[in-house]
């Protein structure tokens, strides 16, 4: 089978709204992609770095709508992951996509967040996702992802493209993290939960704890630990990959 991991690290300039979400450019995309590309290698997978804009819609982040719209990607790949450019891959992660097949499920690390509370409270925990009002609690707590690390297939894009193909008639407040959970909830596409040590989530309290890192296999630099220059986070990733040169000087 043909696999690729795709990342997307576009200028923001090239959009109506460069500050969607507080989202912007930061060095930390130069260890994603170089672990990454390294992974790709170790495993004989495809790597692709998207830096030019082709959906133009909002934010840099709405371009992974691409995989469903362009059937062309599904010519050449059975299984595609996406991957946020701030997501680190381990050097002794094993590869995700063995023993996966190119079914209709749609694949992705398990989301604790919700499978470990009652459907209750996940319903409270979705109540940011301006479209969670649309669907059961049950449905958030047993099928919300967190975005930042998936696994397409082409029967899975096609069952979800009608819902998806409506992603620029989205309100202005609706983000596409949102967009794509309403879309898996509503389609019916199966989701099949990974290993959720394929996306672990580096939290500030994370920061006092970085021997967990022997035990996960991606590590999700999420939120605004990575625009800070003092943040504990960068000697890990220099210790990582000292032959990356990143200038932390523009952090604030």
């Amino acid at each position: 089978m043909k696999n690729l991991v795709i990342q997307y690290y576009i200028d923001t300039n090239f959009y109506t709204q460069p500050n969607f979400n507080n989202i912007g450019p930061s060095p930390i995309e130069q260890y994603s992609s170089y672990s990454f590309q390294l992974y790709c290698k170790k495993h004989n997978i495809d790597y692709m770095k998207i830096t030019m804009p082709k959906i133009k819609f909002r934010h840099p982040t709405w371009e992974r709508f691409d995989l469903w719209e362009d059937r062309s990607w599904w010519d050449r790949y059975d299984q595609i992951m996406y991957v946020d450019s701030d997501v680190i891959a381990m050097p002794h992660s094993p590869n995700i996509f063995y023993g996966l097949r190119p079914d209709e499920s749609f694949k992705s690390p398990v989301y604790r967040k919700y499978r470990s509370v009652s459907p209750e409270q996940a319903k409270i925990l979705a109540e940011k996702n301006l479209l969670s009002h649309e669907i059961d609690a049950i449905e958030i707590r047993n099928k919300f992802i967190q975005p930042g690390v998936f696994i397409l297939s082409k029967l899975c894009t096609e069952k979800m493209l009608p819902l998806v193909s409506e992603f620029k008639h989205t309100a202005y407040n609706i983000d596409d993290g949102m967009f794509l959970n309403y879309c898996l909830v509503k389609s019916g596409v199966p989701l099949m939960d990974l290993d959720y040590r394929y996306n672990y989530k580096a939290t500030r309290k994370f920061n006092k704890r970085f021997n967990i890192l022997k035990q996960i296999y991606f590590l999700h630099c999420a939120g605004g630990k990575k625009h800070e220059k003092g943040a504990a986070i960068w000697p890990v990733l220099q210790s990582l990959y000292p032959t990356i040169n990143v200038n932390l000087l523009d952090l604030r």
